[in-house]
């Protein structure tokens, strides 16, 4: 081989390497301190695109993870309501039944008819006090119309919504359950046999207007309960398959470490012999 002065090619080919084993080292520091395969899109073009496309479904997902929990929260506030105007309207049919009985004086009957009435006004209290947060449960004209629906799914196709019945939010009133025996129904008034067999008809049929409330509210809950586990499931798995695209497996990024920084050092030594060769030359000299 020449001597030559001003063409080191020993030095540029260990340089060649050095720099390679230099930015090859580096890759992988970034690579074991920041948790990521793929560094930038030139890493893996495609792979960063999947990537992405799955981080937006994993904060769709996570959203609606939150939208299911609150629509579990609406329909158990729902249904603890109906649960209160139940037992009133139980209550309140006790009452007629017991005052039916002739056994039970003018005084009796009218402690009765006080707590009835008592029983009455709070029932359409809570009609129209009862609130999820400031949305009116059983007073808001849309739910009333419309019922309710939540976005159980993170895209916009209709299987991402599941509807609650708009039956669920009507007035609870007591006369509107009771289909027209009023709000001042008057526990004195009913004398004759057919006017208490009308009363407790209508009250019956009061009570199990919320039983079906309650049935649909169940059946609302099922289905979001169903939702929310499929979506769990469907994180999990998301996160699992963008963990394979993009998180870097620490004890392989350590073994390249080792072999890197190794490659490093020999280079910087060869280096050094390799800039001393042209020194040759001199002592032909």
């Amino acid at each position: 081989m020449a001597v030559v002065i001003n063409t080191n090619v020993d030095s540029l080919k260990v340089q060649k390497i050095l720099n390679g084993a230099t930015k090859k080292l580096s890759t992988t520091m970034q690579r074991m301190s920041s948790g990521l395969k793929v560094l930038s899109a030139k890493d893996d073009a495609a792979g960063t695109i999947i990537a992405a496309k799955m981080a937006v479904q994993l904060d769709g997902n996570k959203i609606a993870q939150q939208n299911v929990q609150n629509a579990n929260a609406m329909m158990a506030t729902a249904e603890g309501n109906l649960d209160v105007i139940e037992d009133n309207m139980v209550r309140i049919r006790d009452l007629v039944l017991q005052a039916k009985n002739g056994t039970y004086s003018a005084t009796e009957i009218t402690a009765m008819k006080e707590e009835v009435d008592q029983r009455i006004a709070e029932v359409g209290r809570i009609s129209t006090s009862a609130k999820y947060s400031s949305l009116a449960l059983f007073n808001d004209e849309n739910l009333q119309a419309n019922g309710v629906t939540f976005q159980v799914g993170p895209n916009k196709e209709d299987d991402n919504t599941i509807t609650a019945d708009a039956k669920i939010f009507q007035s609870v009133d007591f006369d509107t359950l009771t289909g027209g025996l009023g709000n001042d129904f008057n526990l004195s008034s009913l004398s004759t046999t057919a006017m208490f067999q009308n009363a407790l008809e209508k009250i019956d049929n009061g009570i199990d207007n919320l039983t079906q409330r309650k049935s649909a509210i169940g059946s609302a809950a099922n289905r979001t309960e169903s939702a929310l586990n499929t979506l769990v499931t469907q994180y999990e798995n998301l996160s699992s398959a963008k963990s394979v695209i993009m998180d870097s497996d620490i004890a392989n990024e350590a073994s390249d470490f080792t072999q890197h920084s190794i490659l490093q050092q020999v280079s910087t030594s060869l280096l050094a012999q390799a800039n001393q060769a042209p020194s040759v030359a001199l002592s032909l000299i």
